[in-house]
């Protein structure tokens, strides 16, 4: 009989639409291949005693093993997610600050893997002698209810560092200085030229018109931005009117030091050491220096605490789901119960506690209060030494899951001989894996 494979096809597209994975997938369930190789070392060493036994293949028992595997796997990539593979990594955030931000605001740092490598000095002293500038052709004062311009049709040239635009405008009888200042400022800003134009007031019935670049910095030869009226289509001499042809302010370089050494750059914005992007926004007082460095990250440090108790709580609370129905779990309940009370018993006075189920709890008012007073490498070395005793106990279930199932011993294997490795003892489960997802 032939089989139709477009059948075969429609029925597996029409089943495979409803698998939806239990998981997401995660970046910390992928490994290297020394990551590899340290598993099935593992593997190995764990086979050679694992006696011999027979095991029920319920589906009671498929869902307990994997989910006990999740759960495990879920707990490593949540410490993971903190540092809390790599020793001194776990609780050391840091985090870079201004002494001024007002004067010097960090708008960003690469002191996270830098810091943890050792290479960040201990500060910067930053002195900021003069902001970066713009091109300024400040105009005339004038009266703001006179006007000495003959009506008819005007233009004037302005040239940029990319382009050259002439604008034009006409002027009526009834038009004032200051009507005819506040519509070139709208025709400029309008036309986005890269230039901004304003009016200002003298407070004695005067008006200026102001035009500034928004480029900032040194610029040779014509600066960054010049006007002029002599070849234009239409009538010229409002440039000289108005008197916006000379330049009143050049653009000028960021001035500052660092540690006492002088640099110079075009913008405010600036890196310090390589490390620091700093953005200056005022002149420091004489006297004064900024200081940049880096700190301890309080609000991190206390946020992966309580993020780290509550991946343990629902490590713990997973297992105990289970302890009715696999009767071994409880054995893994009361382990981690007995055993993390050894480490965290003394950590109440950062406002970590056991409750009488195993789980933790975190007074989170009190945590950052003893984090922000310092002096707490003791304590949290202590929660160093908890998550790794936490981690070690999550990789044997992730590598093991079968370990706690109810199962029949056949044969213990002699301990005074040596036995054949075999790696896939552990691997019982890995047939209920697809059989998780249908």
């Amino acid at each position: 009989m032939a089989i139709n494979t477009n059948v075969l096809s429609s029925v597996y597209n029409f089943y495979q639409a409803d698998l939806v994975p239990r998981s997401t997938s995660n970046k910390y369930d992928s490994h290297k291949k020394k990551d590899l190789q340290d598993i099935y070392k593992s593997i190995v060493r764990l086979s050679k005693d694992e006696p011999v036994f027979l095991m029920d293949r319920s589906r009671e028992v498929e869902q307990y093993t994997i989910h006990m595997k999740e759960n495990a796997m879920l707990f490593r990539n949540r410490v993971a997610s903190m540092g809390g593979l790599e020793d001194g990594q776990m609780f050391s955030q840091k985090t870079a600050y201004s002494s001024d931000p007002e004067e010097a605001e960090i708008i960003d740092s690469a002191t996270d893997d830098a810091a943890k490598e050792g290479e960040v000095p201990e500060e910067y002293r930053l002195k900021i002698e003069q902001l970066a500038g713009p091109q300024v052709n400040a105009g005339k004062f004038l009266p703001e209810d006179e006007n000495n311009l003959a009506e008819g049709n005007y233009s004037f040239d302005i040239s940029t560092m990319n382009s050259n635009y002439e604008l034009q405008f006409s002027i009526s009888p009834e038009d004032t200085n200051k009507g005819i200042q506040n519509r070139l400022a709208r025709l400029i800003n309008n036309f986005n030229l890269g230039l901004h134009a304003q009016v200002e007031k003298d407070g004695m019935g005067n008006s200026a018109l102001v035009i500034s670049s928004n480029a900032i910095g040194e610029k040779g030869g014509n600066g960054h931005f010049s006007i002029s009226d002599e070849d234009t289509s239409q009538t010229g001499g409002i440039v000289d009117y108005l008197g916006i042809r000379k330049i009143t302010e050049e653009g000028k370089n960021a001035v500052y030091t660092v540690n006492g050494e002088q640099y110079t750059a075009p913008g405010n914005d600036v890196n310090i050491g390589g490390f620091y992007n700093v953005r200056l926004k005022e002149v420091t007082e004489e006297g004064r220096e900024v200081t940049l460095g880096i700190k301890p990250d309080f609000e991190s440090v206390r946020d992966n605490i309580v993020s780290l108790t509550g991946s343990y709580n629902d490590f713990v609370k997973a297992a105990a789901e289970y302890v009715d129905q696999q009767p071994r779990t409880n054995l893994l309940v009361n382990y981690m119960k007995n055993t993390s009370y050894f480490y965290t018993s003394s950590l109440a006075d950062m406002g970590v506690t056991q409750e009488e189920d195993g789980t933790l709890s975190v007074d989170e008012e009190k945590l950052g209060e003893t984090l922000k007073d310092g002096n707490v490498e003791e304590q949290l070395g202590k929660l160093k030494s908890f998550t790794k005793f936490a981690m070690r106990k999550a990789n044997e279930v992730q590598l093991n899951p079968m370990d706690y199932v109810d199962k029949r011993i056949v044969a213990y294997k002699n301990p005074t001989k040596p036995h054949y490795a075999n790696p896939y003892i552990t691997s019982a489960y890995s047939g209920m894996l697809f059989n998780g997802y249908m």
